[in-house]
């Protein structure tokens, strides 16, 4: 049953974050959009207000002056005459979008720019604009942008008006609030849904309200000039929805793909039982995928590399263990088929060594499986290693002798990350090493030195030396190259390469060497901790 488990970082990575900025990018400038068009229409608008009001009040005062003169100035009337309105009237424009209508102090219409006369109505010919399939489409895209700018906004909705047939200011507030002498914006749609926007303004002269005017005007320039912008902001929108997705698709390719590849390789090697083949990982790649890769790869050959000297392990267990049990079974069997007691004991003694042999060999392949086991993944803490070696060195003369081994301190300190039981370890199983060939009266020496961020603890007997390139031999599994004097079986070749397991394990490095003066030196080397 196959498992996955999600880590969440700490931090957003690089890759993530590209992402991410490239998927919300359309959303911000959506919105952003969206909120500046809103603005753009305010201002039109206000701007489009500001002018139709000055135009109004224009209008408004030259209504009112003109009334004053025809008048006289010793008489007051409150109505318009319908002469001023002939004259003035036109100033503003036939056939333009905008129209001014005028009202009595009581509220009836007086006069309308769109109206040449009682009951006559002026007639507006339009043509019929031809709208073909991208205008079409054009105009429901900038409707369901208008709909959801509405949704969205916080703006009051436009209402709906029918002033066509007006003949009384009933029901128009903004043109009783004229008469009244002040002065009010009113923006509405009328029944083709166009924009209108209207200003209503009193007629006076003196303090006098004389009448109302009415200015309207379409919003159709506004609309346009909105439709045009919104337009353009889909256009653009659709750019960058278009490129957002095809990079999308590129950089969703560019990690799927070699994810996929990894895992059909690793799926491949996993069924294939392979630990000779290393993982197929992919081209070099600055990004997390290339971190990926290469972790895959550097973390399946360690497990191969593993397997393999585990493999070789359990073979050269096998091995030296079947030695000894293949003695004690012929020794069994023999003893078992004579009467003679000489013999018999000569037998039982062979079996006592051979049981001796193998508690021997089963310790030292028990602690050889639980060195790796205890250093990997652990972190040392710094000690002061010319203390550990004074105190390793007084110790080890008391049990063989003053004379056997002679220490040089170290002046300084020598702080180095360190199990202190493991360090003593490889220094115990080099002393006994050397003890098994040291033939002269001179001691062992132990000297200990910094070589610039190291330190390097060497130790020289005065025996045979090393058999000619068997320096690194010495250190494999179960190799043991004893002395003549020495009885068999007495050590189970494991020792030196436990010492130098435990050297890699702290970072450092165990090697030997022929002395040019005669005898073999071991040279342990560890890494200075860093300063905190």
């Amino acid at each position: 049953m196959r498992s996955t488990q999600r880590f969440w970082p700490s931090f957003i990575s690089p890759l993530s974050a590209r992402i991410l900025a490239i998927m919300l990018l359309p959303l911000a400038l959506f919105f952003i959009g969206l909120f500046s068009i809103d603005q753009y229409r305010s201002v039109l608008v206000r701007a489009e207000f500001d002018a139709l009001e000055r135009q109004g009040m224009t209008l408004a005062r030259s209504l009112a002056l003109a009334e004053a003169d025809r008048s006289g100035k010793l008489t007051v009337t409150r109505e318009l005459s319908p002469q001023t309105m002939r004259h003035l009237l036109p100033l503003v424009g036939y056939g333009s979008q905008l129209r001014a209508r005028v009202f009595q102090p009581q509220g009836q219409l007086m006069a309308d720019t769109f109206r040449r006369g009682e009951g006559f109505a002026m007639t507006r010919i339009r043509r019929r604009e031809q709208v073909d399939l991208q205008g079409r489409f054009r105009v429901k895209i900038v409707g369901a942008l208008n709909d959801l700018a509405d949704l969205i906004s916080n703006r009051e909705p436009v209402p709906v008006m029918n002033l066509r047939g007006l003949r009384h200011a009933d029901g128009l507030y903004d043109v009783r609030a004229a008469l009244s002498g002040e002065t009010v914006r009113n923006m509405w749609r009328n029944r083709e849904g166009q924009l209108v926007l209207s200003v209503a303004l009193p007629v006076q002269n003196l303090r006098v309200v004389r009448g109302a005017l009415l200015m309207t005007s379409t919003g159709g320039n506004i609309e346009r000039e909105i439709a045009n912008v919104q337009w353009a902001f889909v256009q653009l929108f659709l750019g960058i929805l278009t490129v957002t997705i095809l990079l999308g698709l590129y950089l969703a390719r560019s990690i799927t793909r070699p994810i996929v590849f990894l895992a059909a390789s690793a799926d491949r090697l996993r069924q294939t039982g392979d630990i000779q083949t290393p993982l197929r990982g992919l081209p070099e790649r600055k990004d997390e995928i290339g971190q990926l890769s290469k972790a895959l790869s550097e973390m399946t050959a360690e497990l191969q590399r593993r397997i393999q000297a585990t493999a070789r392990f359990a073979a050269d267990v096998a091995h030296e263990i079947k030695n000894p049990l293949t003695s004690l079974r012929s020794a069994v069997e023999t003893v078992s088929r004579i009467d003679n007691p000489g013999q018999q004991r000569k037998l039982m003694d062979v079996i006592l060594a051979d049981v001796n042999r193998l508690d021997r060999l089963i310790t030292d392949i028990s602690q050889a499986s639980r060195v790796d086991a205890e250093l990997t993944g652990q972190t040392p803490e710094p000690e002061d290693i010319t203390a550990l070696l004074a105190s390793w060195a007084e110790l080890s003369r008391q049990r063989y002798g003053a004379d056997k081994l002679a220490y040089t301190p170290y002046k300084k300190p020598l702080m180095v990350g360190m199990y202190t039981t493991r360090i003593i370890q490889i220094l115990d199983n080099l002393l006994a090493n050397a003890m098994t060939f040291h033939n002269s009266d001179m001691p062992i020496t132990l000297s200990v030195k910094r070589v610039r961020a190291q330190v390097q603890i060497s130790l020289a007997d005065k025996g045979p030396g090393l058999p000619a390139g068997k320096e690194e031999r010495i250190f494999d599994r179960f190799y043991t190259e004893r002395p003549a004097s020495e009885g068999f079986g007495h050590h189970s070749g494991l020792g030196l390469s436990i010492a130098r397991q435990i050297a890699i394990a702290h970072g450092g490095q165990l090697v030997a060497e022929n002395d040019k003066n005669g005898g073999a030196i071991f040279t342990l080397t560890l890494p200075l901790a860093d300063k905190p």
